[in-house]
């Protein structure tokens, strides 16, 4: 049986993934319906907003994370740590490299964990073509 940190990395990376393949079903459902995610731009979506933002930009072009930091609170997990997201522009199809610290706050229910928060704190972005 997997410990629940293994559970929660685990799930991290099939998060990672569905950004990068734009796989918005997989991403729905990893996703909780209370969802706030904030942008490393200080744009803010909810779930419904957040899904149709990655399926317009195509998913990510890539994503790099060391093995975020765990924190577990009964039914709250709290997974922090830097990480490189590579992005579409929607305005220009230029990529843009987004460095900061990231800050995902899941939650359990009755179907398993969800992402209730995610938020990038930028420490440097810039335009990489």
């Amino acid at each position: 049986m997997m410990r629940e940190d293994e559970i929660l990395l685990s799930l991290e990376q099939q998060r990672q993934q569905a950004l990068i393949t734009a796989d918005i079903p997989l991403l729905a459902g990893l996703l909780d319906e209370a969802l706030i995610h904030i942008h490393s731009t200080g744009m803010v979506h909810n779930k419904a907003q957040f899904l149709r933002h990655i399926e317009r930009m195509g998913g990510f072009v890539a994503i790099t994370r060391p093995t975020p930091q765990i924190q577990l609170s009964g039914d709250t997990a709290l997974l922090t740590g830097k990480t490189c997201n590579v992005v579409r522009l929607l305005e220009s199809g230029e990529t843009a490299q987004r460095v900061g610290f990231s800050t995902l706050v899941w939650r359990r229910t009755a179907n398993g964990w969800r992402l209730l928060l995610s938020q990038l704190t930028p420490i440097e972005q810039r335009t990489t073509s």
